[in-house]
């Protein structure tokens, strides 16, 4: 029970912190994915199931809140949450250096996945890489070692 009311207040805090609170923390439109950092964080610490779980109600909440094709974010944040799950205690959870890259790649993953999604159901070809998904995907690479570092020591005890 304890468990299932972290993951909740997890859950709950990640939902603010990305949806409503990056309208008040942006700068230029760049804001870091919150989400996707802690998606992959739980990857690392709890493993596939938990991810792809967490990873799945992320992206639908997301997915509900977006005028975006139905289902992509989830799928996407379920399949990165199934891929960092098997990174679980492969490597060193504790080093930065491979949090970022784990992280910087899966958010490049992300962003291209959105990106073909939407090439290929709305065939938009309009929204490619540009200087604002390049510096979001750098600033999420810039907070991932606090998230891990939080993240970490709340999902310690259980």
């Amino acid at each position: 029970m304890r468990k299932l009311i972290l993951y909740f207040l997890i859950y709950i805090i990640f939902c603010l912190i990305q949806f409503f609170f990056s309208q008040y923390l942006n700068s230029f439109r760049i804001f870091p994915n919150f989400i996707l950092v802690c998606v992959v964080c739980i990857g690392f610490i709890k493993g596939s199931f938990n991810a792809q779980l967490v990873g799945f109600l992320f992206g639908l909440t997301w997915d509900i809140f977006s005028t975006d094709v139905f289902a992509t974010r989830a799928l996407l944040f379920t399949i990165l949450g199934y891929l960092s799950g098997k990174l679980n205690r492969k490597f060193d959870i504790i080093n930065t250096f491979f949090q970022c890259v784990i992280v910087f790649l899966a958010n490049i993953v992300y962003d291209l996945g959105l990106y073909l999604i939407n090439c290929i159901i709305i065939q938009d070809f309009k929204d490619t890489l540009t200087f604002k998904n390049i510096s979001n995907i750098f600033t999420t690479t810039i907070v991932t070692p606090f998230v891990f570092y939080v993240l970490r020591r709340v999902l310690k005890g259980i």
